[in-house]
C-alpha cells in the first residue's frame, strides 16, 4: 500500500482562486477582474515554487538525496498527456482553420519553447501555455541546482537559496527593465524574466523546512497588509504597462509570498466557512486542467462575449466543467498510471508549517502537490 497523502485545503483554495482570477480576466464584464485578473498567473507560480521545492526539500530530508529522472518523469506524467492532447487538438484546428493560429506557434508549443517565441495574442486558444513552457524550465533546473548545492556544500546544502532567490529576483528584474519597451505591447513571458517568482516560492519552502521560525515570520495576519500594498499596483495599473512588466512583477512576487505563507498556515473555524472553502478547494484540485483548457471555453465566448451576470458566470461555470471533465477524462488515469509505475516515496510530501500559537512552538503538518 502507498504512503497516505493528504492536501492542504488552503493552498488548493488558493489554486482555485488563481484560476478563478484568469478565467475571468479573458471576459469584460466585471472591469476590475477583467484589468487584475491575470495575476493569478503570479499566484500560481509563487504557490508551485512553493510546492515543487517542497517535494524535493522532503525527499533530500528522507533520503539524503534527490532523484531527478524519478522527479522529471512524475512531472511529465501529470502535465504531458492533457498538454500535447490539447496540441493535437489545437493542431485540428489549424487545418481546419488557418486563421485560428500560426504554425510558428504549434512548433514552439511542440518544444516548449513558446515563452521566447509567443504567437499573436488573438490566437488564444495557446495564449496561455508560455505559463507551461516555464514550468517546465523550471522543473528541469529546480532539480539540477538542488542536485549541485548537494554535491558542493555539505551539511546544509541549502542554506544559500535565499541569496540565490534575491539575486535571480534582481537578475530578472534587470532584464525586464532592459528589454521591456516604454510602450504597452511586450509582456514578460521569458524564463529568464519570469522565473524569480517560482523561486520566491522555492525560498518560502526552503523556510518551511529548514527555518520553520523564520518561516513563521512570514504567516502573521500582518502579512495580509503587506501583500495588499504589494499586489496593489494591479489595480492603477494596466497589465501591459511597463511599469508594471519592469517592476510590478517583483512587487506582485513578493506579495504573494507573503499570501502563501499566510494562507497555508491555517483551518478555517467556522461550519459555514469549512463549507465555503472545501467547494473552492475542490476547484483548486482540477485546477491543471481547468486553467489548461479554459482557452478553448473563452475562445467559443469570443463572438458571443458574456453582456449579461447570467451569461458571464455560465462562462465560468463552463470553463469549471470542462476543466473537471477532462481531468477525469486525461489527467487522473494518467496520475493513477504514474503512481502505480513510480509511486510516490513514503512521506515525499510537502510540508506544511502550522503553527500552534498556543504554545509558542511550530510543527509540521502534511500537504501534497
Amino acid at each position: 500500500m502507498g504512503p497516505s497523502i493528504h492536501r492542504n485545503q488552503s493552498l488548493d483554495v488558493l489554486r482555485a482562486i488563481a484560476v478563478l482570477s484568469v478565467i475571468g480576466h479573458h471576459s469584460d464584464y466585471y472591469p476590475l477582474w477583467t484589468k487584475a485578473g491575470w495575476v493569478g498567473v503570479d499566484l500560481f507560480l509563487v504557490l508551485s515554487g512553493f510546492l515543487i521545492s517542497g517535494l524535493l526539500f522532503q525527499e533530500y530530508k528522507d533520503t539524503g538525496k534527490i532523484r531527478v529522472r524519478r522527479f522529471l518523469v512524475r512531472r511529465g506524467l501529470k502535465i504531458w498527456p492533457s498538454y500535447y492532447l490539447l496540441l493535437i487538438g489545437a493542431t485540428c484546428l489549424y487545418f481546419y482553420n488557418r486563421s485560428a493560429m500560426s504554425k510558428g506557434q504549434l512548433l514552439s508549443n511542440l518544444f516548449i519553447v513558446q515563452n521566447y517565441l509567443p504567437g499573436h495574442p488573438n490566437y488564444l486558444i495557446l495564449s496561455h501555455t508560455w505559463t507551461l513552457a516555464l514550468e517546465e524550465h523550471f522543473y528541469l533546473l529546480l532539480p539540477l541546482l538542488l542536485v549541485f548545492l548537494i554535491a558542493i556544500r555539505k551539511g546544509s546544502p541549502f542554506r544559500i537559496i535565499p541569496v540565490l532567490s534575491v539575486i535571480i529576483a534582481v537578475v530578472c528584474l534587470c532584464f525586464r527593465f532592459t528589454l521591456i519597451p516604454d510602450r504597452p505591447d511586450h509582456l514578460a513571458w521569458a524564463t529568464h524574466m519570469r522565473i524569480d517568482g517560482l523561486f520566491g516560492g522555492v525560498t518560502l519552502g526552503y523556510l518551511s523546512h529548514f527555518r520553520p521560525r523564520w518561516f513563521a515570520k512570514f504567516t502573521g495576519n500582518y502579512a495580509l497588509i503587506f501583500a495588499a500594498i504589494l499586489i496593489s499596483p494591479v489595480v492603477f495599473f494596466e497589465q501591459h504597462d511597463h511599469r508594471i512588466q519592469r517592476f510590478g512583477l517583483t512587487s506582485i512576487a513578493l506579495g504573494f509570498i507573503f499570501v502563501v505563507a499566510w494562507a497555508v498556515v491555517r483551518t478555517p473555524k467556522s461550519k459555514m466557512m469549512q463549507i465555503i472553502l472545501s467547494g473552492f478547494a475542490r476547484i483548486g484540485v482540477y485546477s491543471y486542467s481547468i486553467y489548461l483548457w479554459h482557452t478553448a471555453i473563452a475562445d467559443a465566448f469570443i463572438s458571443h462575449p458574456p453582456s449579461s451576470f447570467l451569461k458571464f458566470w455560465l462562462y465560468i461555470a463552463s470553463c469549471v466543467a470542462c476543466g473537471i471533465a477532462m481531468a477525469y477524462l486525461v489527467e487522473i488515469p494518467y496520475l493513477r498510471m504514474r503512481d502505480r509505475l513510480f509511486p510516490a516515496v513514503a512521506s515525499v510530501v510537502a510540508l506544511s508549517p502550522r503553527l500552534d500559537t498556543g504554545s509558542g512552538v511550530t510543527s509540521l503538518s502534511r500537504g501534497v502537490t
